[in-house]
């Protein structure tokens, strides 16, 4: 087996849990925001969404493994899980720490939901657009790719996807509740 594979791992399934990532949060804010009415279903998009949420743990604990496995830069498990410990671009590979940490918060409180309040959920849930923005900006710091375009053109779509649907959010935050209500009725 060749010495750069657990390289080329870390690397594919950094960028593959970053793009999942990003397209969870997106998906979570077209459930919440719903800028397009009932299409598409809530139902499936929430089924897509949790689906594409847990599909980005598992390819974030594969980039872990790959990373600790991986022999050209030593990386020990404190690297790997205490922010801002390892000695290789200690900022951005303690941002990516970070960024686990949230994400693991937001997962396992939605595998907890139903025994959760909803007020409990829905604050540790916001994490979601700060995990993405750690992650992002791990990305653009330690990935080796982070000068590709389109590794950049990617982060820009989803980053301006994330936006607009966020600004989309809050302007409806700032109407009347009564709006919003007559909205989600079809009124």
């Amino acid at each position: 087996m060749n010495d750069q594979v657990w390289w080329f791992v870390a690397r594919s399934t950094g960028l593959v849990a970053y793009v999942l990532r990003g397209v969870a949060v997106i998906g979570g804010l077209l459930l919440s925001a719903r800028p397009f009415g009932r299409t598409p279903p809530p139902e499936w998009t929430l089924d897509w969404h949790r689906f594409v949420g847990a599909l980005s743990v598992v390819f974030t604990a594969v980039h872990l493994v790959a990373i600790y496995a991986d022999s050209y830069i030593e990386f020990g498990l404190d690297d790997l899980f205490v922010p801002f410990a390892s000695e290789w671009r200690p900022v951005a590979v303690g941002l990516g720490v970070l960024a686990l940490y949230l994400l693991l918060a937001v997962e396992i409180t939605s595998l907890l939901r139903r025994r959760l309040s909803r007020r409990l959920w829905r604050r540790v849930h916001y994490l979601s657009v700060p995990t993405f923005a750690l992650a992002t900006a791990h990305l653009l710091m330690a990935g080796d790719d982070a000068s590709n375009s389109i590794v950049l053109l990617t982060v820009g779509v989803l980053i301006g996807a994330t936006m607009l649907l966020l600004g989309f959010r809050v302007a409806q935050l700032g109407r009347p509740r009564f709006l919003r209500d007559e909205r989600r009725r079809g009124m």
